[in-house]
């Protein structure tokens, strides 16, 4: 294969490989969305490229692992960006770890391990997709991120946090602006497993709210 195309299709599959774990997180509205992880397995696969033939020069042994291993030692910085604490709670440990494992997916696309790659983003799809469903029949309380709009009234939300208490969901973090003569709240919870959907958002609609999106 002419070594510029081989060059374009190592690029190309660490990008498409990157973004598919990316599109889980995006889907998620993560703080490392579908770009992020793109451009770190694309960079990743750019460095080893460059580890392995950037540098050759003529009579010489390379050591191609010297930048592969500050890929792997730097990725660290941008995971932690990630990761927050509310209260007794760290959320964007998953994220942080998609960043750390999509590095190692373009690492492979890089070194032209295809295999490795393609097996790798697989897995990494069902353990963020299909394990969270495991999880939930297994009886775990179920991380999600809502977005609530209510009237600018008093009170309203108090009668928010009541209907949480009522129905056992967790609070763990609420943010709220003011919009347009409405109150809009953005809360992560923990739902318990047997909490219907549809009781929980009829609930919240009775206290005012006018708009509730799910995140899971």
């Amino acid at each position: 294969m002419n070594w510029d195309l081989e060059v374009v299709t190592r690029l190309l599959v660490a990008a498409i490989l990157g973004g598919l774990v990316g599109l889980e997180r995006e889907r998620l509205n993560r703080a490392a969305g579908l770009r992020t992880h793109v451009l770190v397995s694309v960079g990743s696969a750019l460095f080893t490229l460059l580890s392995l033939y950037g540098f050759r020069e003529a009579g010489k042994v390379n050591d191609p692992a010297r930048v592969a291993a500050q890929i792997v030692s730097g990725i660290g910085f941008l995971g932690a960006g990630t990761i927050m604490k509310h209260g007794a709670t760290v959320r964007g440990l998953t994220t942080a770890a998609t960043l750390w494992v999509v590095a190692g997916i373009g690492m492979a696309a890089g070194a032209g391990f295809y295999l490795g790659g393609l097996l790798t983003t697989g897995v990494v799809i069902v353990a963020l997709v299909v394990l969270k469903h495991i999880e939930r029949a297994l009886g775990e309380k179920v991380l999600t991120t809502m977005e609530i709009s209510m009237p600018l009234r008093s009170g309203q939300v108090a009668r928010v946090h009541g209907v949480f208490e009522l129905l056992g969901v967790s609070l763990k973090n609420l943010e709220m602006d003011t919009e347009d003569e409405r109150h809009v709240l953005r809360a992560t919870v923990l739902i318990p497993p047997d909490l219907s959907q549809n009781v929980l958002l009829t609930s919240l609609s009775d206290v005012g709210a006018t708009h509730i999106e799910l995140h899971n």
